[in-house]
């Protein structure tokens, strides 16, 4: 990472499925157009709270954001609760590629546990 963007932070930070097309099932109750039910959605609105929700979970309970992403960079390594995605592209942003450790694509990895969280 320090290679690509020196001592700053880089984004994105995390990677998690915000594909709306492989999204999740939510049943919304109130009706839209008339119909409530099941749907298929994605996107950031799927994308944030559950990496919330992953992150609250593990138990730290860090007064920040910044001091939560400060915990993750400095825990970085195999086996600390993020698979690295080290292939691909960035869909529209095809000029970015995923690669090895931190990358414009990915970030650190996609969540893959509690560890390191």
């Amino acid at each position: 990472m320090a290679g690509i963007i020196g001592k700053n932070r880089g984004t994105p930070d995390l990677a998690f499925d915000a594909d709306p097309h492989t999204g999740v099932w939510v049943y919304d109750s109130y009706p839209a157009r008339g119909k409530s039910g099941w749907r298929v959605v994605g996107g950031t609105s799927v994308a944030a709270p559950s990496l919330a929700g992953v992150i609250n979970s593990a138990g730290n309970f860090y007064a920040s954001s910044a001091a939560e992403l400060t915990a993750i960079y400095a825990d970085l390594g195999p086996g600390v609760g993020f698979s690295d995605i080290v292939s691909g592209t960035c869909y529209h942003y095809a000029g970015y590629l995923a690669a090895p450790g931190w990358d414009y694509c990915s970030g650190v990895g996609s969540v893959s546990g509690y560890q390191g969280k």
